[in-house]
């Protein structure tokens, strides 16, 4: 029994945020239908669909639906009634030429800002649908434009106040999440076999999609700030650096190269591995740090270990034995000398980062 309960607590705990948005999303639904029935709206399932398109994840997320669902909406039933009724569209041709009319610049504005894909789609209803030939295109963009609006409200409002999310809460855990997969990838880096090799290729390909993830949420945080629905500072410097010190293990990947273990075997070049491991423990304690929301620990490691890697090679500059080490490995060395250099300032302004998250909070 005790196996089921733990195992149901950890599953309950990975899939919370999943069940809250669904809740979200089936109560935004049922609200909207209330109304929509209450106010006797000849449409009302297109006010329910568009309250399920903007119950979003999060605040920030739903702010940006509810905006693009209601301008794209808003261009389309302006435009496609003003086509509906300049072009008289009562048989086939009359139809193909007023929908061409229409839909060609409406994709184009589409192309040009994704916010307005809902626009020609929109004006196709007007054009084609039974309704507006029925109602006629003023009554039935007015309706329209009333459920779309309708939706997007009640969207926001459940997103505000049924268990609401913050993009400014995911933002740091999600950053606590990529610092963590860096400082996987500096230890694997270290182990140098072809297991680890592979595993590498694994944390790459999951840094890279947390960091879109984190993209995402940097610009519906944005949006929460700008609405004055949050108050943290701005996490796009955050975005900023994490990038940075991703790129800094991808020069790190390349600049060690696979020939470092026949170099290390060797006993040549200075052993470069103490760097990575600080730098991974540094990355860990400040994702600790961001998840929390505490400030960051005050430690000297990394800066102590790269120390003694540029001691070790001003050392052999200075007894010539650079002098015989063939080009590539020069490269190498010297190479990852300067990655770890770069890696050590990006890390140091995550410090700071870290730091002006905590002291807000």
């Amino acid at each position: 029994m005790s196996g089921w309960r733990s195992a149901l607590a950890s599953w309950g705990t990975r899939n919370r945020s999943k069940l809250v948005h669904a809740l979200r999303m089936t109560v935004s639904s049922l609200a909207t239908f209330a109304l929509a029935e209450a106010l006797d709206l000849p449409q009302g399932f297109w006010a329910v669909i568009t309250a399920l398109i903007v119950t979003q994840s999060n605040v920030g997320g739903s702010l940006k639906a509810a905006l693009d669902r209601f301008a794209g909406s808003l261009v389309g039933v302006a435009y496609g009634g003003v086509i509906a009724l300049l072009i008289p569209h009562t048989d086939g041709l009359a139809r193909a030429a007023a929908l061409l009319a229409a839909v060609a610049p409406l994709s184009y504005l589409a192309a040009l800002s994704a916010g307005f894909r809902i626009a020609p789609i929109t004006a196709i209803i007007v054009l084609l649908g039974t309704s507006g030939a029925s109602l006629g295109p003023l009554s039935f963009a007015t309706d329209r434009v009333l459920e779309v609006g309708l939706g997007c409200v009640v969207g926001i409002l459940v997103s505000l106040l049924v268990a609401p999310a913050r993009a400014s809460r995911s933002v740091l855990d999600t950053a606590a999440d990529a610092a963590r997969l860096m400082a996987d990838q500096l230890d694997t880096l270290a182990v140098a076999d072809e297991a680890s090799q592979a595993v590498m290729g694994r944390l790459a390909v999951r840094t890279r999609q947390t960091l879109t993830r984190l993209e995402t949420l940097v610009g519906e945080a944005a949006r929460e700030r700008r609405s004055r629905l949050a108050d943290m500072p701005d996490p796009d410097p955050l975005l900023r650096t994490l990038m940075r010190l991703r790129h800094d293990v991808v020069m790190l990947r390349r600049a060690v190269g696979e020939p470092r273990q026949e170099v290390g075997s060797r006993d040549i070049c200075p052993d470069w591995t103490p760097v990575a491991v600080a730098g991974a423990a540094t990355l860990r304690g400040l994702a600790a740090a961001l998840a929390a929301g505490q400030p960051p620990d005050a430690s000297t490691a990394l800066d102590d270990a790269l120390a003694v890697y540029g001691t070790a090679i001003d050392r052999m500059r200075a007894e010539r034995r650079t002098r015989d080490l063939p080009t590539d490995w020069l490269w190498r060395m010297f190479g990852t000398g300067f990655v770890l250099e770069q890696f050590r300032r990006n890390l140091d302004d995550l410090v700071e980062r870290t730091a002006d998250f905590a002291a807000h909070r």
